[in-house]
């Protein structure tokens, strides 16, 4: 097989991509088709992706998912022919392998090709097609030695024409309608066992041959300006005249930054996909959860087709789908207790993305029971996660933030569904990381919302330049809510360290000369500046000498010998050639709450 796919790597790129295509919009198809199990069209284009798949692979010789496919085929094709009835049951199993045809993909694409165990997929699927009255001829189940198709598929790779109908396998069926329920529910495996996550594909990028051209051209301008450098540079060897030098080469300038401004967007832009590639598996999700539960559930869906960095994309699958599970397990009622609250019994979920800057804003919002925060407030105190004090001083926002600490569960056994009690703490840890930003806003009794705030991308970002004590820092302008002229003795001093009242609530303020161990001094001033950060839901303020502005820069690694070091999350190079150290907010955050002390130097 290995040489298979070296051989005929071309081909089997092609099938990869047409397989990808084929599937991107099946789980969604299944889900409306269980609505609307009339909807013909729908049904018949899920038997046209399966069956290409199936061609395909039978052409490559993948034999397992030949074997998957083939027989999902046979279901499909007995729904069309409405000899079968589409029941919740039968969906569970047709979901279930196409999942397992997801898997198999994805195990081809990875060179990493497996006999995984198919037999009792398939048999779910061969008990669909024997009425519970008639027993079968033969055994289901595949003998050892016997091929896994018995019929030669003529299917054409470039083109996934289907085969007719008749072409199918015959199958031990009546030409009536046939009800398989009670059979499958007794056979079937538990929904929650076919409703694990499905990673996200980002190791390669479509991209529209529209941009290429547009990356093409601005190439050319960017070489005719290099060109025209050249040129300036020989003539003011040749003694050109300091005036006319001037002005050609102040037109230079600003020509390269127009080109190379246009350049980077295009750049970025090639790396963009549409967060639809993490959202398209959260309908399969949340319909085999809802079922699990016993709870109705709508599931809208907006902004699909919102772009953002695929480095992004990686980071933000798993804490979206704690959230979701969070909204289905711990939001939403079951359909009783809605009606007896003077709700409808379907409840809502509902998940949207938009731009806002160079920030992608992502929302998860449910119409379930909402936060308790007494409740909240009474099991943090009894797991010890904070003192009867604390608690004293908290307004409800703060103790919304008590449910992303590691160990908190509003149960007494964690649920395996929503992750509660290590879930909550995975979402906070992941959005740091991107040095993002997470809100929650919550009435009891109507609901509540996640709202992440992400940067757009990893590569380039915006930054707010600051000068401490003499050296410049970079702090992701993503990760900043506002800046601060303060007096100096508006600061207070509570257990050692310096806060700043705010707003009904106090600010921990950070030196950053003293974080990072910065030499020099600095004259007295009676105003300072703050820099107020956030990551997740916490808050800090940067103490920093001076604004220097706001600048686009180009994250650098710092290698591996300073790849650890606290509050850094990188460094970039200033236009006088200088190197600035990009900070870490939320690495910060984290140091400001321990009040220890970064000791590296980095000089």
């Amino acid at each position: 097989m290995s040489q298979l796919l070296s051989e005929d790597k071309e081909l089997m790129e092609e099938f990869l991509a047409e397989a990808t295509d084929l599937l991107d919009n099946v789980d969604d198809d299944l889900i409306t088709l269980e609505k609307d199990p009339g909807n013909l069209e729908l049904l018949n284009r899920v038997f046209r992706a399966i069956h290409s798949v199936k061609g395909n692979a039978s052409f490559l010789d993948f034999e397992l998912l030949v074997a998957i496919a083939h027989k999902t085929e046979d279901v499909l094709n007995r729904l069309r022919k409405e000899e079968l009835l589409l029941t919740p049951e039968v969906m569970d199993v047709i979901m279930e392998a196409v999942g397992l045809v997801k898997v198999l993909l994805r195990d081809i694409k990875r060179e990493e090709i497996q006999d995984r165990p198919i037999e009792g997929t398939i048999n779910r699927l061969a008990d669909i097609l024997i009425p519970p009255d008639i027993p079968p001829a033969v055994s289901p189940d595949l003998p050892d030695n016997s091929p896994l198709i018995t019929e030669p598929d003529a299917l054409s790779l470039s083109t996934g024409a289907p085969l007719p109908p008749e072409a199918a396998i015959p199958v031990a069926v009546s030409e009536k309608k046939v009800d398989t329920s009670r059979e499958l529910s007794r056979k079937s495996p538990p929904v929650n066992e076919t409703s694990k996550d499905e990673p996200t594909d980002t190791s390669t990028v479509r991209v529209d041959v529209k941009r290429i051209d547009e990356l093409i051209n601005q190439v050319g301008e960017l070489v005719l300006e290099r060109n025209r450098m050249i040129q300036l540079h020989t003539e003011y060897q040749n003694n050109l005249d300091s005036v006319v030098f001037d002005e050609e080469f102040a037109k230079l300038v600003k020509r390269i930054n127009f080109v190379t401004s246009e350049l980077q967007a295009q750049v970025l832009k090639m790396r963009l996909i549409p967060v639809g590639n993490v959202f398209k598996k959260f309908p399969r999700i949340v319909r085999n959860l809802s079922r699990d539960l016993g709870k109705q559930v709508n599931l809208q869906i907006f902004g699909e087709e919102t772009e953002l960095d695929r480095s992004v994309v990686d980071e933000i699958s798993d804490p979206l789908t704690h959230l979701i599970r969070n909204a289905l397990d711990h939001g939403l009622e079951l359909p009783a207790e809605r009606i007896a609250d003077g709700k409808q019994p379907t409840g809502t979920i509902v998940l949207s993305a938009r731009h806002e800057g160079n920030r992608i804003i992502i929302s998860i919002k449910d119409d379930g029971r909402g936060i308790d925060t007494e409740r909240v407030a009474v099991k943090a105190l009894e797991k010890g996660l904070i003192t009867a004090e604390q608690l004293e001083e908290m307004g409800s926002h703060d103790i919304f933030d008590l449910i992303f600490l590691p160990g908190f569960s509003t149960r007494e056994s964690a649920s395996d569904l929503s992750g509660r009690g290590v879930g909550m703490d995975v979402v906070r840890t992941n959005i740091k990381k991107l040095n993002g930003l997470i809100e929650i806003k919550s009435e009891k009794g109507k609901g509540s919302e996640f709202i992440l705030k992400l940067p757009l991308t990893l590569a380039i970002i915006q930054s707010l330049l600051v000068d401490v004590s003499g050296e410049t820092y970079s702090i992701p302008l993503s990760a900043i809510i506002e800046t601060l002229r303060v007096r100096k003795d508006e600061f207070h001093t509570v257990g050692g360290r310096k806060i700043l009242p705010q707003r009904h609530s106090t600010l921990p303020l950070l030196n950053l000369a003293q974080a990072f161990a910065v030499p020099g001094e600095v004259a007295e001033r009676e105003y300072c500046y703050v820099v107020v950060v956030g990551a997740a839901e916490k808050r800090l303020g940067l103490l920093v000498t001076r604004l220097l502005g706001q600048q686009e820069v180009a994250i650098k690694s710092l290698g591996a010998s300073l790849a650890d070091v606290p509050g850094i999350a990188g460094s970039t190079i200033m236009g006088d050639g200088r190197v600035a150290l990009i900070v870490d907010p939320a690495k910060l955050i984290e140091f400001g709450e321990t009040r220890g002390s970064i000791r590296h130097r980095l000089h």
